[in-house]
């Protein structure tokens, strides 16, 4: 990492340890925000329990909670968080046509009505707007209450992930960058 160096596993305290081996389940090795937030591990266990109830516990379908992550990590020029995300966001049905405009900073144009809905919703977020009333109607009539919630939380979880590794300027896993 440029401005924090990972913790090795040997120089860990006893806490430290334990949610590194919970958080790193079957990844390779953890990395990314996680290799800042083990700094803190109460931060780090909450960070780790949010993803873990959004991404595997949540309701959304991962097509729409990749379009999210990569609008968010898009926004904030995130590059680890798009390099990590965008080919999660291929696999799970997005289009090329609607990342390369996403990457390119441009709206894309989705042939899904759910896939604009969530884009418009996200973005009017991140522009530091309260989400309209017409955008929260077209939420709730889709998505219903608690999907909405969750929907909502996930652009605030990466919103949080995006300015922890910007923060720490976490270079991506393989040095590759996404945007410039």
């Amino acid at each position: 990492m440029a401005r924090l160096d990972p913790l090795p596993v040997e120089k860990m305290s006893p806490e430290q340890k334990a949610v590194h081996d919970k958080i790193k389940g079957n990844r390779p090795k953890l990395g990314g925000p996680f290799g800042v937030l083990l700094h803190t591990p109460a931060i780090a266990t909450a960070a780790s329990g949010l993803v873990d109830v959004l991404r595997g516990k949540g309701s959304l379908e991962p097509r729409i909670y990749e379009l999210i992550v990569l609008t968010v990590a898009r926004h904030w020029s995130a590059q680890y968080a798009w390099a990590v995300h965008e080919p999660l966001g291929r696999s799970a049905g997005l289009s090329n046509e609607a990342i390369e405009a996403l990457r390119a900073r441009t709206k894309p144009t989705f042939a899904k009505p759910d896939e604009a809905l969530v884009y418009e919703a996200v973005t009017e977020l991140l522009a530091g707007k309260v989400l309209s009333a017409a955008t929260y109607d077209r939420l709730l009539k889709q998505y219903g209450l608690d999907s909405t919630i969750e929907l909502i939380s996930v652009a605030g979880l990466y919103s949080m992930i995006s300015t922890v590794l910007n923060g720490f300027d976490v270079p991506t896993s393989n040095g590759e960058k996404p945007f410039q």
